[in-house]
């Protein structure tokens, strides 16, 4: 039975990633991203979004040990991090902020980051 009420969201809209000493490399081309999960132990785990898109805030919670996560986003995302680190860091490679100033397309980045590294990067940049 099919209820109109009940609402089964595109799998493609989430991210829900677990790796143990690997590497994960995905493009997200969701026009309606609405977060996920990322787990991380001794591994890489990057996400491409410069295709997809957002509608207000989502929430991308990341837990890692011992790993990397890269986060590749459009120009015009404001992303903001509530992330608890321990000997780690969230490194925010974007050159030109401005345009995400007054963005309603928020990716907030929250979680846990132990001995681990987030980066954080548009599409334009090489080397990260």
């Amino acid at each position: 039975m099919n209820n109109s009420s009940t609402f089964t969201a595109d799998a493609d809209d989430f991210v829900d990633s677990t790796i143990f000493f690997g590497e994960i490399k995905k493009t997200i081309i969701s026009k309606n991203f609405r977060g996920g999960r990322v787990h991380n132990v001794f591994d890489s785990t990057r996400l491409d979004f410069t295709n997809a898109d957002i509608n207000g805030v989502v929430v991308l919670d990341i837990s890692q040990t011992f790993g990397e996560t890269k986060l590749i986003v459009p120009r015009n995302w404001r992303v903001e991090t509530d992330v608890s680190h321990f000997c780690s860091v969230t490194e925010d490679k974007r050159r030109d902020l401005s345009e995400t100033r007054n963005s309603d397309k928020v990716l907030v980045v929250t979680g846990v980051s132990a001995f681990a590294v987030i980066k954080v990067k548009t599409s334009g940049l090489v080397g990260c």
